[in-house]
């Protein structure tokens, strides 16, 4: 923009110029003109600059090297032609914070792709801080306020921990307190107190002693997955690797857990995938959190023996 200040400045100094050397009405109406032209632009492209703005669209989750990009999406109210737009982004991640410009179409439901560096794990916040509308000439800028802001979490490769042998290889039942129905129970002999409803009578005759058909259930679960923090890129990597793992391998087991980052308090429960996407991504509200943990498994920068 400040080039087309520059040539519009310059174009009205040649213009006068060449008014005070030439007499003729011609340089005079061409100074006029080009004098005008500063004010007609800015009224003919202020009713589209006051219209214009623009819709921040950033991808939830990406695989490590993924290629994948940002789409800035021009939209508008009023179709006023205007010149193009430019936009503020501020990209922060774990060890970075950029903050860079990008020029855009003016024109509706146009959009610019930029290209979000995967190469490394880890959440990165794209955070859309302002824009200025262009006027025709590109002499005016109208700024727009605007507050967007798409966090996408890269994931490395999962990776399995070397101590795996401390996780939980299955539910494990209790006796139902009170008795009543449920699809798993268990047979034992009748102790005193057992209520007589719950004598399974076919058994009982077949083994010549009382036999109780015992209800059982799953206790609520407060298994708690700790993952530490990270000092390294490296180190990243390894640990949300192993964090991949251990929560595939406990979802597909059917172990819903809890999880914990570092000295964090937020602790959220995980009963399927998009959980944990976003508690990492920040977007998840703990509640009913256990007092204790049955269990803790902890996940540093060591977890995969490396």
């Amino acid at each position: 923009m400040i080039i087309q200040r520059y040539i519009y400045a310059a174009t009205l100094v040649a213009s006068f110029i060449f008014y005070l050397l030439y007499s003729p009405w011609f340089s005079w109406y061409l100074f006029v003109l080009i004098l005008l032209l500063l004010p007609l632009d800015l009224l003919a492209g202020l009713p589209g600059m006051r219209s214009k703005g623009l819709m921040l669209s950033v991808p939830n989750v990406l695989e490590k090297n993924d290629d994948a990009s940002v789409i800035l999406t021009t939209t508008h109210t009023k179709s006023y032609p205007v010149g193009s737009i430019i936009a503020a982004l501020q990209v922060t991640g774990d060890d970075f914070s950029i903050l860079a410009s990008y020029k855009c179409s003016a024109e509706k439901d146009k959009q610019k792709t930029i290209k979000i560096d995967t190469s490394q794990s880890g959440v990165t916040t794209f955070e859309l801080t302002g824009l200025s509308v262009i006027s025709l000439l590109g002499v005016f800028s109208f700024p727009v306020k605007t507050e967007q802001k798409q966090s996408v979490l890269v994931l490395p490769p999962p990776i399995k921990p070397k101590n795996t042998m401390t996780l939980q290889h299955g539910a494990h039942l209790r006796p139902k307190p009170g008795g009543g129905f449920s699809e798993e129970h268990d047979m034992r002999q009748y102790r005193q107190g057992d209520p007589v409803r719950s004598i399974h009578w076919k058994v009982s005759a077949k083994y010549d002693t009382l036999v109780i058909r015992e209800p059982l259930e799953a206790p609520p679960h407060s298994r708690l997955v700790h993952i530490m923090q990270w000092k390294t890129p490296e180190e990243r990597d390894i640990i949300l690797g192993c964090l991949r793992w251990v929560s595939k391998y406990m979802l597909k087991k059917q172990l819903p857990y809890y999880l914990k980052f570092a000295e964090n308090t937020n602790v959220a429960e995980i009963t399927q995938e998009s959980d944990m996407v976003d508690f990492l991504l920040g977007t998840y509200k703990s509640n009913n959190i256990p007092a204790r943990f049955s269990w803790v498994f902890r996940i540093d920068a060591r977890s995969a023996g490396l």
